[in-house]
């Protein structure tokens, strides 16, 4: 009796924290919004590593904009910025930008990782059953709108898959926009030693 309820025990546990958002310490990720590639995110505390790449606003990924590089081992975090001419490097003293941090930041955004999902969607682009979660609030600082925002994480794989957002006039309740920001190719796998290489000499760096 007691093996099965230890093994009971043990599935609903399971269960529970696959109802959660997931956020793990080691992911990568490219974040688009509505079509355009906007961020690459690679993060392994394990490592000690993080690297942001921001793109253009062209979206154009041969010519991005800059790379923020996190090295716990170096306490530095480097900059790479593309956009100067000539492109240039500054080591900067110190752990990384907190926005470096895009998931965990995200994941308290919406409750903190022991939030369970508040309702069971089908959805084309989980390949099925997406776990959601789901928030609203005003904004009438700057406008007058109404923000509804939900987001969709793959049951089968605890994948984070996309969050919409949908702009409603507050008063007219009215539909006024509907912005889509994916997380495309999102993996938790062990991180190739290439997605933390330099794109210049170190030796060329400024540090400050």
């Amino acid at each position: 009796m007691m093996a099965v309820a230890v093994l009971l025990l043990s599935l609903l546990l399971t269960d529970l924290v696959r109802s959660q958002i997931p956020n793990p310490s080691r992911y990568r990720f490219t974040l688009t919004i509505n079509g355009t590639v906007q961020e690459r995110y690679v993060i392994d505390k394990e490592l000690g590593k993080m690297s942001r790449l921001w793109f253009s606003k062209s979206g154009d990924e041969l010519f991005g904009g800059n790379q923020n590089i996190y090295v716990r081992d170096d306490g530095r975090t480097y900059l790479f910025n593309f956009m100067s001419q000539p492109p240039q490097c500054i080591a900067n003293r110190g752990g990384p930008y907190n926005e470096m941090n895009y998931w965990a930041n995200l994941v308290q955004s919406w409750g903190g990782e022991n939030q369970t999902y508040d309702k069971l969607v089908f959805d084309a682009d989980c390949d099925g059953i997406c776990l959601t979660w789901y928030k609203e609030y005003n904004s009438t600082y700057y406008n007058n709108y109404h923000y509804q925002s939900r987001l969709y994480v793959k049951k089968a794989e605890q994948k984070p898959i996309k969050i919409v957002t949908k702009v409603y006039g507050h008063d007219t309740g009215k539909l006024i926009s509907t912005d889509v920001m994916r997380f495309a190719s999102w993996s938790t796998d062990k991180t190739p030693d290439y997605e933390f290489d330099y794109p210049m000499d170190l030796k060329t760096c400024y540090y400050p």
